[in-house]
Order: C-alpha cells, then structure tokens, then sequence
C-alpha cells in the first residue's frame, strides 16, 4: 500500500511539473506585456513620431527572437497608436537593431530599421513595411535597440552617434 501511494505521489509530482513547464514556455512565448524587460520605449525618434519595439521568444532554447514595432504620432503630449509593424526575425544572436529617419521635402519621413542580416523600411503614416527605399530621401541616424548586455534598451544617436559596423 505504501508503495502505491509513493507512486501516486510521484506521479503527480511529476504531472504537476511537467503541466508547469509547459505553462511557463508558453507564457514565454507571447508578446510581452507593455512594461516588461523584453519591451523598450516609447522612444521619440523625431519631435513628432515615437516607436515602441517588442521582442519575443520564438524558442524557449535557442535565441531567436520576433520582432514588433508600435508607431505613435504627436502633436501633443499623448501620442495616437498609429499600429504595429512586424519586423524581420532574428535567427539567432544578441538583438541590435539600429534606426535611421529618412526624410525628403513634401513627403512623408520614413524609418529604416538595420539588422545584422535585412532592413526593414517602414512608412510610419500607414504603419507598414516598405518593399524599398523611395528615391530622394535623405537618412539620419536615430540610435540603436541593443541588447549587448541584459536588459534590452535604447541608445540614441547622441550618445553613440554612429551605427557600429561590427554589430
């Protein structure tokens, strides 16, 4: 009898950690919440637009990592949610993204956002990626998402005025 009760236990041990494990990766899994570590911002990349970026786990082992941006416009002190962006994956590594604006008379500034593989041009009216950059905009270094060491943050451009090479 004793043997039976030492083998439930165990087994519900067991079970009870294995249904936990299981809890946490996938709370892991999901976009984090807006004051989180895996959450930076909102960081004003001009007088009238500021960006949020999100990082997901995509694998509770490896590092790889998804990437979400969250446009806001203002012309006031509150900024209007203009949406999310979806960026490119990161495959593996630490995260540095780095941020240009590109701006051109008459139209509408544009982000870059530089990966160490793929750029991601995004129009920050629409709140959508862009297949290229538009012919005659200018680029200016904005700063950096990176996450040399934990946790991830920003660094502008007035601190670290250039885009490392060797990211």
């Amino acid at each position: 009898m004793r043997i039976a009760w030492f083998a439930g236990g165990v087994v519900t041990t067991v079970a009870s950690l294995v249904g936990w494990i299981a809890w946490r990766v996938q709370m892991d899994m999901r976009w984090p919440p807006t004051r989180s570590d895996r959450t930076v911002g909102p960081v004003a990349i001009s007088p009238r637009w500021s960006v949020v970026l999100e990082e997901k786990p995509l694998n509770p082992i490896l590092a790889e990592y998804d990437y979400r941006l969250l446009v806001y416009a203002s012309g006031e002190r509150d900024g209007e949610y203009r949406g999310t962006v979806n960026l490119a994956i990161n495959a593996g590594g630490r995260t540095y993204l780095c941020l240009y604006m590109l701006t051109a008379s008459r139209r509408l500034p544009l982000l870059q956002i530089d990966d160490r593989v793929e750029t991601s041009i995004v129009d920050l009216m629409t709140a959508q990626r862009l297949a290229e950059i538009p012919a005659g905009y200018d680029r200016r270094f904005v700063g950096a998402f990176v996450e040399a060491a934990y946790p991830l943050r920003f660094i502008p451009a007035a601190i670290e005025p250039d885009c490392p090479d060797n990211r």
